[in-house]
């Protein structure tokens, strides 16, 4: 897949009033473009200013003369941009006039406005970067969080490109040992060589695991957690999201089967997000109008990374309280024990035979909240992190692509060890080669590509 040879240009900054605005032209002809409206306020020698030197000047309509702004101009020589072609960025005020006015005569000076994400598209086509390393721009940039941040920055670092592309060369090594015994037969592949070979093999296949396995964390760093409330009617649901949100967000009265319909919202705690939603309690014989809600109720939990189950200590378990019991089964959880600033009338033995220990706080006065804010972190994070693996994946497109590699290396294995002839061993090799080319965008079609960069804004 070639680069393009175009020049194109957009505005990178965000649009809207700022204190300045940046104009980025990447490609053969963006310094000739530039210097035809830029003017600088001292004389730039023979027409060609130093590399990543920044020059003060003025914009000007080259037809009319007329001068747009004062102006930063800095040229970054190819290959040492961040496209690895020329690029020139005109840095201005930061109004949303000047910034499109100064863009127009960028286009009308021969440049093309550039598509969501091209530039770095062509950082990718050009080869300063691999695929999985672009898309860690766009999570970059959509970076919510610390831990979203940290991970997206890794991973933009190479920390997931180093080690795909280590277990690529790997395989490479492998199919290359193979394919000498396809075309020589004579040789044979002897049974220490075939015994080395499932060995490199099985690592591979176990690291590729430990990556899969990682997929749920990386998740809810990009993504956060979606944490569901559940609970019996008027158990103090909305309460609860309204300490968690440190805000009035829920209606909360005294009448049980207030909340009949999904409320999601999204605050932070500590490193990441989570999206935290309330919904219908769960009644063991609901009236005709909320068992939409509770149809909601259990669809919600059914994709919750985490349910928060909420018991009234100041009622014995009942019919209601046996029905959340049921519908969470093995689902991961926190038990928590609300209203605590009242007399206690639940029998907690009983609730911990079937669940497991629980949290006390009180909604009302706040009392252990963040006990439970500390527990709902360490079970999102710390609880779920990988066993000696740093690198988390973030993407489903990425876990998919690793699930099939190593379903591919695992046949592998399952052929060297029944005495299979090398071809079919090969097959499975490339298969697996395949899917990790395809992250790393060694193998990749244009259309995949469109949809990738399309998440993209104008200018990066």
């Amino acid at each position: 897949m070639k680069p393009t040879r175009d020049t194109i240009a957009a505005i990178a900054t965000p649009p809207g009033e700022g204190g300045i605005g940046v104009i980025r032209i990447s490609g053969g002809d963006s310094l000739p473009i530039a210097l035809r409206l830029f003017r600088s306020a001292r004389p730039i020698a023979a027409r060609r200013p130093v590399p990543r030197r920044v020059y003060f000047g003025g914009i000007h309509d080259p037809q009319t003369g007329e001068g747009i702004d004062e102006a930063l101009l800095t040229w970054f020589r190819a290959p040492q941009s961040y496209t690895r072609e020329d690029v020139v960025e005109i840095g201005s005020h930061g109004g949303v006039y000047i910034t499109s006015r100064i863009l127009r005569l960028v286009l009308d000076a021969g440049a093309r406005l550039a598509a969501p994400g091209e530039f770095t598209r062509r950082a990718f086509l050009n080869g300063r970067i691999d695929l999985s390393q672009a898309e860690a721009v766009a999570d970059l940039i959509h970076a919510a969080s610390d831990k979203a941040l940290q991970s997206a920055l890794a991973q933009l670092q190479g920390a997931l490109s180093g080690q795909l592309t280590a277990f690529y060369d790997t395989l490479m090594s492998v199919l290359a040992q193979l394919e000498t015994t396809i075309d020589f037969p004579e040789e044979g592949l002897e049974f220490q060589k075939k015994n080395k070979l499932l060995e490199q093999v099985r690592q591979v296949r176990e690291a590729l695991e430990a990556l899969i396995q990682s997929y749920r964390q990386g998740k809810i760093f990009r993504e956060g957690a979606r944490v569901a409330l559940a609970g019996k009617p008027n158990v103090g649901k909305s309460s609860l999201l309204n300490v968690l949100l440190q805000e009035d967000r829920a209606i909360v009265t005294p009448f049980p089967g207030t909340t009949r319909d999904m409320l999601e919202e999204r605050v932070r705690i500590k490193d990441i997000h989570i999206n935290i939603i309330d919904s219908a309690g769960l009644r063991a014989d609901p009236e005709p109008v909320e068992e939409q809600g509770i149809a909601r109720t259990r669809a919600a939990l059914a994709q919750a990374d985490l349910a928060l189950l909420l018991f009234d200590g100041s009622q014995a378990l009942d019919a209601n309280d046996e029905t959340l019991i049921r519908e969470v089964k093995d689902k991961p959880c926190l038990i928590i024990i609300n209203k605590c600033d009242l007399p206690e009338k639940l029998d907690i033995k009983q609730l911990q035979a079937q669940l497991a220990k629980p949290l006390r706080i009180s909604a009302k006065s706040h009392a252990g909240i963040q006990a439970l804010i500390d527990a709902i972190y360490n079970r999102l994070v710390k609880e779920n992190k990988p066993s000696g693996e740093s690198t988390v994946i973030t993407r489903e497109r990425h876990r998919e692509l690793l699930v099939r590699a190593e379903r591919a290396l695992l046949k592998t294995c399952r052929s060297i060890e029944e005495g299979l002839s090398e071809e079919f061993i090969a097959e499975d090799i490339n298969d697996a080669l395949e899917s990790l080319g395809t992250i790393l965008g060694k193998t990749i079609e244009e259309d995949l590509l469109d949809k990738i960069f399309s998440e993209f804004c104008i200018g990066k």
